[in-house]
C-alpha cells in the first residue's frame, strides 16, 4: 500500500508555500488494506486521498467523515479535490456508494474537482459512458499540481502552453523535446508491458474464473487500464458469490419446499384418516380414485369387498345394487350440480339410523375430473337435537310463565337472551329493545352495582340473593334479589346467567312492619314509663290537695287558711298541667297533620298572652322577628304545643341573677320551610344532660318546674309534621332550640 503518496502530496503544498493540515479526528487508519487522509489547505481546500483497497464498508465511512468536513467551515463553502489515484479498484459495491456525483451532494461545496487518473479516470470514464448528466460541474483536473493550483488561483494551467514554450530559450526547448521523448518511449514501453499483462489477465480470466488474481505489476499502478482490468475481475469475483448464494439459497428453499410438500401430503392423508365421515372419490367413469380409512373398513365389512384405486363400482353387483341412490345422486354431481342429502331409516316406524351426505363435483382446468362422496351418521346428534328441541319448548313455556325475570349476558355484547318476564319487570317494550340497549349499568340505580357484581361473580362463580336496586325505563327503581352464576361454553366464553325476583312489594312489607315493631317497642317502652310516672305526677298534687284540706279544717286563722289555699291551686294547677301534656300528646299521636295558614306574629302573642301571669313574666325582655313574604302553611294546633312549651320553658327557667333576662324567637320562611329559633340568656342546661331532655319523663334536677314530658311533646309534634330540632346550651349562659318546619303548601 502507497501511504508514501501522503508525503508526495504535502510537498506539493510545501513547494507552493501552502499551510495544510490533517484531520486526524476524520481519517480512516483503522483497515490493513485501505487508508484515507482529509487534508485542510489554507482553510478554503479539502484535499481527500483514498489509498488501497475498497468496498462498501469503507465506502460509507468514507461519505459519513467527508460529510462532517465539509460543515467544519459554516461561514464558507470548501473546494473539494478527490484524488483517488490510489485507489486499486473501485467494484460495484463501491460505485452503489458514490455520492460525488449527486446534486444534494453537491450543494457543501464551491467546486468539485476529480484528479483524472488511475482509478479517479476510470469512475470518471464510467460515467462518461453510462450517466454523463451527472457529471455537469464537476472538473477533470490532470494531476494532483494542477488541481492545487486550480484551486487556489481559480484556472488551470497548461505546463505545454504557448507562452510557456515561448518564455524558453534554445537549449531548454531542446532539453524539453528531449525530456517529453523520453516519456513518450517510458510510456511507449509501459503500453506494451501492460497491454502484455492484460491479455495474461484476460487468458487467465478465461481459464481460472473467479480464481483468477488481481493485477500484479512493477509497472505504474496509475494506467487506468490496468484498474479497469482490475475492476471487471472484482466485479466478476462478486458476481460469482452473488450466483453461488443464490444457488445455495435456492437449492435450502428448493429442499425446504419439497420437504413441506410430503409434510402436507401426509398430514392430509392422516387428516384424512382420521375423518368421522366416509369420503370417497371417483371418476366420470365410477372409478375409485381416492377413499379414506373409514371407506375402506365399511365396504370391507358391509359387503366383504376389499376396494382398491382403480375399482370400478358399476362392476361390483354387490356395492351398485345397493348404491342405486348414491349412483343416481353421482350423476347429478357429474352435471355439476352440488346437493346436500339426509336418509331416515326406520324400524316398526320408528327411526333408527339418520346419514347426511354431500355429493359434490372436482373441478380441474374448469372440467369436472370427479366426484366426491361424505357421508355421516348422525343418528345421535340428531336425537340430541330432538330432545333438545323438546327441552327449548318446555324451557320457552317455563320463561313465558314464570314470574322472575330470566337473562343471560356476556361482559362485551351485554344480554343475550332474556324472557318476557325480564321485558316487563323493567318497563320495556320489547326483548329487541334491550338486546339492542347500550347502556346496561342504567339498569342500577346505582350504575356501580353491575361492576360490583360482575368482579364478585368472578371471584366466587355463583351468588344466590344478593339485594340489589334496579331502575326501570322510566325512571322508577324497584328492589329485586337477583341470583346468577358464571358458565362457559366449548370456546371458553364466559356467560353471566342468572334470575332476578321483584321483592319490592315484601321489602316495603317487611320495612312497614320493622317500622311498627319498632313504634310499638316505642310506645310499650314509653307507656310504662308513663304508668309509672304518671301515677307518681297524679298522686303527688292530690295527696298535697288532700293533706291541705285535712290542716285548713282545724285552722281559725285566716291567713293561714289563705296560704293554705294558696297551695292547693298551685297543686290543681300543677295537676292541670300534666292533664294538658297528656292531651297535647294524645292529640299529637291519634289525629292527622292538617295544613293551615300561619300567621307566626299571631302565634307567638297568643303564646305569650298564656304566660303573662307567671311569676317574674315581666323582668323578661322578648325579642321577636319574623321575616315571612309568602303564605307559610303547617298544622296550627301542633305549632302551638311547640312554641307554648319552648317559650314556657325560657320563661321559667331565666337567670334570676341577671340584670337583662330575655328571651329571643327569630323566624324566617321561604316557600319550602321555615327556620324558627328561640333562645334565651337563661340558666342553661349541663351538657351531659342534652341528649336525654327530650326522653318522656326526664327531668335534669329535683328543682325542675315541669311535668317532664313537655319537651318529649315537643320532639313527637315535630316529627309529626316531619320537621326538625337541635340544641345547644350552656350553664349560666343559656340556651337555644332550632326547629326546621316544612311548608306543607308545598
Amino acid at each position: 500500500m502507497n501511504t508514501r503518496y501522503l508525503e508526495e502530496i504535502g510537498n506539493i503544498f510545501e513547494n507552493q508555500n501552502l499551510n495544510y493540515k490533517v484531520l486526524e479526528n476524520l481519517s480512516i487508519s483503522e483497515f490493513d488494506d485501505y487508508k484515507c487522509y482529509y487534508l485542510l489547505v489554507e482553510n478554503s481546500i479539502l484535499y481527500v486521498i483514498s489509498i488501497g483497497e475498497a468496498n462498501s464498508q469503507k465506502s460509507q465511512l468514507f461519505f459519513k467523515n467527508l460529510q462532517k468536513a465539509a460543515q467544519l467551515h459554516s461561514s464558507q463553502k470548501l473546494t473539494f479535490i478527490m484524488d483517488a489515484t490510489q485507489l486499486y479498484n473501485i467494484p460495484a459495491s463501491v460505485r452503489r456508494e458514490i455520492h460525488f456525483f449527486d446534486l444534494s451532494f453537491r450543494k457543501y461545496w464551491a467546486k468539485v474537482l476529480f484528479i483524472y487518473q488511475g482509478v479517479g479516470k476510470v469512475i470518471m470514464d464510467m460515467y462518461s459512458i453510462h450517466k454523463p448528466e451527472q457529471l455537469e460541474g464537476v472538473e477533470k483536473v490532470g494531476n494532483p499540481y494542477l488541481a492545487v493550483e486550480y484551486a487556489i488561483n481559480g484556472r488551470q494551467s497548461d505546463i505545454l502552453s504557448d507562452d510557456y514554450l515561448n518564455s524558453l530559450t534554445k537549449d531548454e526547448l531542446i532539453a524539453e523535446i528531449k525530456r517529453l521523448k523520453a516519456k513518450e518511449s517510458i510510456q511507449n514501453t509501459n503500453i506494451e508491458n501492460n497491454g502484455n499483462e492484460i491479455i495474461e489477465i484476460l487468458t487467465n480470466l478465461s481459464w481460472e474464473g473467479k480464481n483468477t488474481k488481481l493485477l500484479e505489476s512493477e509497472v505504474e499502478r496509475f494506467n487506468p487500464i490496468q484498474v479497469l482490468i482490475n475492476t471487471v475481475i472484482t466485479d466478476y469475483k462478486q458476481l460469482a458469490r452473488e450466483l453461488e448464494e443464490i444457488q445455495e439459497d435456492f437449492y435450502n428453499q428448493l429442499q425446504f419446499q419439497v420437504g413441506e410438500v410430503l409434510h402436507q401430503e401426509a398430514t392430509l392423508r392422516a387428516i384424512f384418516d382420521s375423518l368421522e365421515s366416509i369420503v370417497w372419490m371417483i371418476d366420470a367413469d365410477f372409478n375409485l380414485l381416492a377413499f379414506n380409512s373409514k371407506f375402506y373398513k365399511h365396504v370391507k365389512v358391509q359387503y366383504g369387498i376389499v376396494p382398491e384405486v382403480g375399482m370400478n363400482l358399476l362392476d361390483q353387483k354387490e356395492i351398485s345394487s345397493v348404491y342405486e341412490k348414491t349412483i343416481s345422486r353421482i350423476k347429478i354431481a357429474l352435471n355439476g350440480t352440488e346437493e346436500n342429502y339426509r336418509d331416515f331409516y326406520e324400524e316398526n316406524g320408528r327411526v333408527v339410523k339418520v346419514v347426511d351426505s354431500k355429493v359434490f363435483p372436482v373441478m380441474v382446468n374448469k372440467h369436472i375430473s370427479g366426484v366426491v362422496c361424505i357421508t355421516d351418521d348422525i343418528t345421535e346428534s340428531f336425537e340430541a337435537k330432538e330432545k333438545i328441541k323438546s327441552n327449548e319448548r318446555i324451557i320457552a313455556s317455563v320463561n313465558k310463565n314464570i314470574s322472575e325475570a330470566i337473562y343471560r349476558s356476556t361482559h362485551d355484547k351485554g344480554l343475550i337472551f332474556i324472557n318476557e318476564a325480564f321485558v316487563k319487570m323493567f318497563g320495556f317494550d320489547s326483548k329487541e329493545e334491550l338486546y339492542h340497549h347500550a347502556k346496561l349499568n342504567s339498569l342500577y340505580a346505582n350504575p356501580d352495582d353491575r361492576e360490583r357484581l360482575g368482579k364478585l361473580l368472578v371471584k366466587k362463580k355463583e351468588v344466590t340473593n344478593v339485594e340489589v336496586q334496579f331502575q326501570k325505563k322510566n325512571g322508577d327503581t324497584f328492589t329485586g334479589l337477583i341470583s346468577s352464576m358464571v358458565s362457559l361454553d366449548e370456546e371458553g366464553s364466559t356467560y353471566f346467567d342468572g334470575a332476578i325476583r321483584d321483592v319490592t312489594a315484601i321489602k316495603s312489607a317487611q320495612e312497614k312492619l320493622k317500622k311498627q315493631n319498632r313504634e310499638l317497642k316505642k310506645l310499650n317502652t314509653e307507656l310504662d314509663s308513663f304508668v309509672y310516672s304518671a301515677s307518681h305526677d297524679l298522686k303527688a298534687p292530690l295527696s298535697s290537695v288532700k293533706g291541705l284540706i285535712n290542716l285548713a279544717k282545724d285552722e281559725d286563722d285566716k291567713e293561714k287558711l289563705a296560704h293554705y289555699l294558696d297551695l292547693v291551686d298551685k297543686s290543681i294547677n300543677k295537676l292541670d298541667d300534666f292533664i294538658k301534656d297528656i292531651v297535647d300528646l294524645s292529640r299529637n299521636a291519634r289525629q292527622e297533620v292538617s295544613a293551615e295558614p300561619i300567621d307566626f306574629n299571631e302565634l307567638i302573642q297568643d303564646t305569650l298572652d298564656n304566660y303573662q301571669y307567671l311569676q317574674n313574666y315581666d323582668r323578661i325582655e322578648k325579642k321577636i322577628s319574623v321575616e315571612s313574604d309568602v303564605p307559610f302553611y303547617s298544622d296550627k294546633r301542633r305549632l302551638k304545643v311547640i312554641l307554648n312549651n319552648l317559650i314556657s320553658n325560657s320563661i321559667r327557667y331565666f337567670n334570676p341573677f341577671i340584670d337583662d333576662p330575655y328571651v329571643e324567637i327569630v323566624i324566617s320562611a321561604n316557600e319550602t320551610q321555615a327556620n324558627i329559633s328561640i333562645s334565651d340568656n337563661g340558666l342553661g342546661i349541663e351538657n351531659q344532660y342534652l341528649e336525654k331532655i327530650f326522653d318522656m319523663f326526664f327531668r335534669a334536677s329535683n328543682s325542675s318546674k315541669g311535668t317532664g314530658i313537655g319537651l318529649y311533646i315537643v320532639r313527637e309534634t315535630i316529627q309529626k309534621i316531619q320537621g326538625e330540632i337541635h340544641v345547644k346550651s350552656k350553664i349560666d349562659k343559656g340556651t337555644k332550640f332550632t326547629l326546621t318546619i316544612p311548608n306543607l303548601k308545598f
